[in-house]
């Protein structure tokens, strides 16, 4: 047996060096998001009849701004003052042409396919980003590949989700951050591209914020520890080495552009409201709000449940419930099902989520265990690498910034909500990228390695991605369409016979 497991063995050993395998694992990506793009139900549940709803919305005007918000849009929450403006505005512009030619259906899927093309471009540029680093292709090809085959990328990648304009930018952002930590060379043009694309992230999403404040604490720290008193001096020079052209012109107009809109609405929030996102009801008639999830789950629905004590203790029993709500919220399976009676909070039907497929989320958990082990024993060798380092940092406080939220959210309701592995989305890949570096240098041997990677083939890869929801997916999860259905109902067939489940 082991003369013939060996040699398959060594042979993914191989390929996993190949610059070909990133072209199989993008393909294997696309593949999955797009099969989503053109078999799931409208809408998808993280929130894609919002994204849609408000793409409408700014299709009747031109401008970002809106002054006014007629009432029967409440569904989609207060557009007039919500920081996480831009992704939506942008889209209303290809949905104005789509929509002239195309079914509402048809519009949707062809915004989806926007959307799979953003992650994928985002898979190409984490790939540059982590070859700046210095990682190997076989560490970065099992990074890449183990992101892909997280069931929450494909499925969040094929919503129309402002998330996928984040992660195409989050990559770019830690480029120009890295080559800050590199060296002084080009530091001012690298830092002006640092706040653009920076800035416009977080116009894209409000969750990036705390990324970018992290991220730049960290470049001021790496760039004072290493100039000192010099830091002003080598500021000047840089700029004076910049070059006078076009190049600073689109920067410099970007940076303007980008700021005239990150003070109208995060700066005007702030004066006038005390906060960069203000509820719903301070700018919005309570008529509205009502009709708006989120606000009504907060404001009505827990106000009215609210235990007569904290459910999970102290921040400890918090802390465990957090973490396996996080981890679980990577593998799990749901989605909006049509019903008869539908709730007026859940116009498009509930939310029903369906068992979790065994093999991969055992085998992530113990690789998350063995992961964390691996990472405190090579944390000097980590931190004695300036982009390690700088991985570690980022995600670590990252993670506690969203522990803090929703536990001082948790303290306020007394019920845990936005708990959600979503909004580790742009960070993923750093997390996988110590986890798997740090795996690999405290096992010595090849042979080990190479099952470890044959154990991920059979245990995460197969029965991972979309697998789960092609599985446990009723006919209702999908659109009425003969096609549809059939195509499915054969992939399910196949899966149920090979995939644990």
């Amino acid at each position: 047996m082991r003369k013939i497991v060996q040699p398959v063995a060594d042979f993914i050993y191989r390929i996993l060096a190949s610059d070909k395998f990133f072209v199989v694992l993008l393909g294997v990506f696309i593949l999955q998001a797009v099969w989503l793009a053109f078999t799931a139900i409208y809408p998808m549940p993280f929130d894609e009849y919002a994204h849609v709803g408000a793409i409408q919305l700014y299709a009747q005007q031109w401008s970002w701004i809106v002054t006014e918000q007629p009432l029967n849009t409440g569904i989609i929450g207060d557009l007039t003052r919500e920081p996480s403006f831009l992704y939506r505005w942008l889209m209303s512009y290809p949905y104005r042409a789509l929509d002239n030619f195309l079914s509402v259906d048809q519009t949707i899927i062809a915004m989806r396919l926007m959307n799979v093309a953003m992650v994928a471009g985002g898979l190409a540029l984490f790939r540059r980003l982590l070859r700046e680093w210095g990682l190997s292709r076989r560490i970065i090809n099992v990074v890449l590949l183990a992101f892909v085959m997280t069931p929450i990328v494909p499925f969040l990648a094929a919503h129309v989700n402002y998330d996928n304009l984040m992660f195409l930018l989050t990559p770019v952002v830690f480029l120009y951050a890295t080559r800050i930590i590199k060296t002084n060379e080009g530091l001012v043009q690298h830092l002006a591209f640092f706040l653009l694309i920076g800035a416009t992230a977080s116009l894209a999403k409000q969750t990036f914020l705390p990324i970018m404040a992290i991220v730049t604490s960290y470049l001021a720290w790496v760039v004072l520890r290493r100039n000192g008193r010099k830091v002003f001096q080598i500021f000047r020079k840089s700029w004076q080495e910049t070059p006078k052209n076009l190049a600073l012109l689109v920067i410099i107009f970007g940076l303007v552009a980008v700021s005239i809109m990150a003070v109208e609405r995060y700066g005007r929030n702030l004066v006038r409201y005390g906060t960069v996102r203000p509820k719903c009801q301070v700018v919005q008639p309570v008529q509205l709000c009502e009709d708006f999830g989120p606000w009504y789950r907060d404001n009505v629905v827990n106000a009215q449940n609210r235990p007569a004590e904290p459910p999970y203790g102290n921040e400890l029993s918090f802390s465990q419930y957090w973490v396996s709500r996080m981890m679980r919220g990577y593998f799990a399976i749901f989605q909006h099902t049509p019903t008869q009676a539908v709730w007026e909070k859940e116009p498009y039907g509930p939310i029903v989520s369906k068992p979790l497929l065994p093999a991969n989320s055992i085998f992530a958990c113990f690789v998350a265990i063995a992961g964390l082990f691996a990472v405190i024993w090579q944390r000097r060798k980590i931190w004695e690498s300036p982009y390690l380092r700088f991985a570690l940092v980022v995600s670590s406080v990252y993670a506690l910034t969203m522990w803090a939220f929703n536990y001082s959210s948790y303290l306020r309701l007394w019920k845990a909500e936005a708990i959600q592995a979503r909004y580790t989305y742009p960070l993923m890949i750093l997390v996988f990228a110590l986890v798997a570096w740090a795996i690999n240098k405290s096992i010595t041997r090849r042979q080990i390695k190479a099952w470890l990677v044959v154990a991920m083939l059979v245990f995460y890869v197969w029965g991972g991605g979309i697998a789960g929801w092609l599985i446990r997916a009723d006919d209702t999860w999908r659109w009425q369409h003969p096609l549809v259905q059939d195509i499915n109902h054969t992939a399910q067939n196949i899966l149920r016979f090979t995939v644990i489940h």
